[in-house]
């Protein structure tokens, strides 16, 4: 699993790329993953434990055995090194960059699988400037499959480097955080990030002036990314220990999922709340673009009840929220990630441990 995380840690792109890994090691692999330092403990069973795993003799997880970056990178690359002399494998490949060095370097003895979530896959005036175009398709160049987080991502990469064949593979979420129907302790909550590209001035002018029907809490980030200050009735939660998120979801009023109608939310997303989020029975604020009705669809939860409104729209959003603090309870949708690795089916069926 080529992407370096930081490890313990829960960041998005740590989590999956932890979680994709345990489950390819379910499916019958011996699966690597070369990790920074991140919090301590630094052992590999705190990182699992810190998103919600456990220890597997096929998950080969290394954390570096030092936290300074230079010397941290020097491991890597001999870790890496010593890795691509082994037999014949596949590369799961997050990083391009990285990826590309590799090949240079290693050649090309192994099957390479490149994931690729949106990033910069447009011929734009500064993706052209900041050699975005060059990186994307020198890592496309030395790929056997290229697979897409999303349909916009997937579309955006053919167009961009005349790529055919691209596999979409929606992300997911863990079984063990399904949740059934809880009592609502009243609050409305949303959990990530809160980059300013994913509608957060909307969800801003929403709770501000006549405000939203139920307090709006914001789980995770920091105040200082927001674009503005905190209306009355909505307060920012320190982020949350990861197991500890689905009771929270759980027992919220409503769950608000916090999109802009730009290319990103249009076209290059497949948020992980949004898999968490529907493991639950709570009701759903969505917002109304293609790529969310695209990703329901891949679990047949097209015709599911939510609550959608227009990003950008603070009527919109508040009457949403006006609905789901009242609608009933709804059954739980679970896509895992066992069922994401068996979507890509032989893609990742290389060499097998006996």
């Amino acid at each position: 699993m080529l992407y370096r995380p930081r490890l313990p840690g829960q960041r998005a792109q740590a989590l999956q790329t932890v979680h994709m890994a345990d489950a390819l090691a379910r499916r019958g692999h011996v699966v690597t993953v070369l990790a920074d330092r991140g919090d301590a403990p630094h052992t590999v069973a705190a990182a699992l434990a810190r998103v919600g795993l456990s220890e597997s003799p096929r998950l080969q997880l290394r954390i570096a055995p030092i936290g300074q970056r230079g010397l941290a990178g020097m491991w890597f690359r001999y870790a890496l090194a010593k890795w691509w002399k082994g037999p014949p494998g596949v590369v799961y490949a997050r990083d391009l960059r990285r990826l590309t060095e590799a090949v240079q370097r290693h050649g090309t003895r192994h099957q390479v699988v490149l994931e690729v979530h949106g990033q910069g896959a447009s011929a734009g005036q500064d993706n052209v400037k900041n050699g975005v175009l060059e990186i994307e398709a020198a890592a496309a160049a030395v790929a056997d499959v290229v697979v897409a987080n999303c349909e916009g991502t997937a579309e955006a990469w053919r167009q961009a480097h005349g790529l055919t064949g691209v596999k979409v593979a929606h992300n997911a979420t863990a079984s063990a955080r399904l949740r059934g129907p809880v009592p609502s302790d009243g609050v409305v909550r949303v959990v990530g990030s809160l980059r300013s590209y994913k509608g957060w001035t909307g969800v801003l002018s929403a709770a501000d002036g006549p405000g939203l029907r139920a307090p709006l809490e914001i789980v995770g980030g920091s105040v200082r990314q927001l674009p503005g200050p905190l209306p009355a009735g909505v307060t920012v939660r320190p982020p949350a220990p990861h197991h500890a998120i689905p009771d929270l979801l759980a027992r919220s009023a409503a769950l608000l999922l916090p999109l802009d109608d730009n290319r990103f939310g249009r076209e290059l997303t497949s948020p992980l709340k949004l898999w968490d989020y529907l493991a639950t029975a709570t009701p759903l604020v969505l917002p109304d673009l293609p790529s969310i009705h695209r990703a329901l669809a891949a679990v047949a939860a097209d015709a599911l009840s939510a609550a959608w409104y227009i990003p950008g729209h603070p009527e919109s959003l508040r009457a949403a929220v006006d609905l789901a603090v009242c609608a009933p309870r709804r059954p739980p949708v679970l896509r895992t990630w066992d069922d994401r690795v068996a979507e890509l089916g032989q893609v990742l069926d290389g060499p097998r441990s006996p």
